[in-house]
């Protein structure tokens, strides 16, 4: 075991002068991330495979929408706290996680408000499984935005190991929440207060146990923290609400049906898509070290190999998503050939490169302009696409932005905004 570590470790320390990366660091930290990565996977699959078996098309749908809501609601929160946390914690400030805590739990309470707003108008308008919903949601969703941020200061420190089995518990419990559920209940309002309750109540189980991991931990706050996590918050605004108002508008103009075929071609890709974040988790902390001209020079090579990885992943993917759709959602085989479509978003891997070098050095300019144009470009393309080709317009809108945003991207970091 020992001479085959040794000769591993050779070959990774031999490919670096291709990749231009520390491969070392990525392999023994992306092991443990790709572990949990796989397990939620597999928690994802399962919970798909029962919802597909003991859910009707447009139960699923509404569940959707619900979660969709939720979502765009969350936008109005300090949605960039945790990756300024993430940054602050690299910079040697142990507090970030506490401070953090407080500020996004406090500047959630437009979330209460927002959901109270529309659950009163469901009930005025006698939707009362909605008006229940969304109450529910505003009352719970800040209380797990909040705790999530566990997960970010886990990061910060490089704790990969920690935050791999942190993982695997944050989303294998609410899975076997929600499948039981459905095996026993299969009522929507059940499924619900299942999927809100046991979010809430393991990302609260997993915050304590890493103030406690953390206990020891210095007490310095990030006085830019805040100040920071603001700006991106007020970027995100947008690109969160353009996330999910596919959904919505698929709900509101086509229905629940059509929504639940969506959300099934899309959510195989999605689980694939689930590298990218494993990948943003690795390079944060190694971007933010280095100096932004060393990777204006270094980041659009290596985001060239990832687009070549992609491409290759997507083609392996369009050959074998029709007989994975036959073998385990015979239900939803209309979503396959949307799915191999929407395979294309995977090329965007690329463009996390860009990102993560954008934020981590702080280009404000770059960032708004980022956020701001992206999204609108979206939704313009949603409002115009979705009317002519329906599902599909909404398909190709997907493969466009991301194709445009990695663009943009690149140029962004190439060709900075001076000061």
């Amino acid at each position: 075991m020992e001479n085959w570590q040794n000769k591993a470790s050779r070959a990774l320390r031999k490919s670096e002068s291709f990749f231009r990366t520390d491969m070392i660091y990525l392999a023994k930290s992306g092991s443990w991330l790709s572990l949990g990565h796989v397990i939620a996977m597999i928690a994802g699959f399962f919970t798909s495979i029962a919802f597909a078996n003991l859910f009707p098309k447009e139960s699923f749908g509404t569940y959707k929408f619900i979660l969709s809501m939720a979502a765009i609601l969350g936008a109005f929160s300090l949605t960039g706290m945790g990756m300024a946390i993430t940054q602050s914690v690299v910079r040697g400030f142990g507090g970030s996680l506490r401070r953090g805590f407080r500020m996004n739990l406090k500047w959630s309470s437009g979330m209460l408000l927002a959901g109270l707003g529309l659950s009163t108008y469901y009930y005025l308008n006698n939707n009362l499984l909605l008006s229940f919903s969304l109450i529910l949601m505003g009352i719970l969703s800040p209380l797990t935005l909040s705790t999530n941020l566990y997960s970010a200061y886990l990061l910060g420190k490089k704790d990969f190991r920690r935050s791999s089995f942190y993982g695997v518990i944050h989303n294998v419990t609410p899975a076997l929440v929600i499948i039981l559920a459905l095996y026993f209940s299969g009522s929507l309002p059940v499924i619900i207060i299942a999927y809100f309750f046991s979010t809430a109540l393991v990302s609260l189980f997993l915050y304590h146990a890493t103030q406690h991991a953390y206990k020891h931990e210095n007490k310095e706050e990030d006085p830019e923290l805040t100040s920071y996590s603001g700006h991106l918050s007020v970027m995100e605004i947008i690109g969160k609400m353009a996330s999910f108002l596919d959904k919505i508008l698929i709900f509101h103009y086509l229905g629940a049906a059509p929504l639940a075929i969506y959300a099934f071609a899309i959510a195989p890709v999605e689980q694939l898509q689930g590298g990218k974040k494993i990948l943003s988790t690795l390079i944060f902390p190694k971007v933010s070290e280095r100096p932004f001209e060393e990777l204006q020079k270094s980041t659009p090579r290596k985001a060239l190999l990832l687009a070549v990885y992609a491409l290759l992943l997507a083609l392996v993917y369009v050959l074998l998503a029709p007989y994975f759709y036959k073998l385990f959602f015979p239900q939803y085989l209309d979503s396959v050939f949307y799915s191999q479509i929407y395979s294309l978003t995977l090329l965007a891997v690329a463009g996390t490169m860009f990102n993560e070098t954008l934020i981590a050095h702080k280009k404000k300019k770059e960032l708004y302009i980022h956020r701001t144009i992206v999204p609108i470009v979206q939704i313009a393309l949603f409002f115009i696409l979705l009317p002519l080709y329906g599902l599909m317009g909404l398909i190709v809108t997907h493969v466009i932005i991301r194709s445009f945003s990695t663009t943009l991207g690149y140029y962004f970091v190439t060709h900075p905004i001076k000061n």
